[in-house]
């Protein structure tokens, strides 16, 4: 992943910042399941996404027990240089789409989206009843 490298963090470390971007702040158990990790895992790439100046810990404002993680500015920054502003991507394809197009797009893409949220969590339901049951030994 090109611009994993770009920021100097590997592959996982760089799933975790979008995710965390997706969600704005998340709790770190949150994190943990939507990257299908252990919370010791995700404490870890967390204090490293926290060192490499992408992420940090803030504290929850609906409650004072709990941490959320959040990432800074510097990620917007290093995106808009990765990636463009969204508006400016966009900007560059509407032309070329009606208003009827584009809604057929926006439609398919959100379906696509529920498809394969729907399919990760068949594989989450299926890894766990495996690891619910117990072995067969063949007695």
């Amino acid at each position: 992943m090109a611009a994993a490298a770009y920021l100097g963090i590997n592959r996982t470390d760089a799933r975790a910042v979008d995710v965390i971007d997706q969600h704005g702040r998340i709790a770190a158990g949150d994190l943990a399941g939507e990257l299908r990790l252990s919370a010791g895992a995700v404490t870890t790439i967390v204090d490293r996404l926290e060192r490499a100046g992408y992420a940090r810990r803030v504290p929850d404002p609906d409650d004072r027990r709990r941490v959320l993680i959040e990432t800074t500015p510097v990620v917007a920054e290093k995106s808009a240089l990765i990636y463009g502003a969204p508006e400016e991507n966009f900007a560059a394809v509407a032309p070329g789409y009606t208003d009827e197009e584009a809604d057929v797009l926006l439609r398919f893409q959100q379906m696509s989206q529920r498809w394969l949220e729907d399919r990760l969590e068949r594989v989450a339901a299926l890894t766990a009843e495996r690891g619910s049951a117990s072995p067969d030994t063949g007695a």
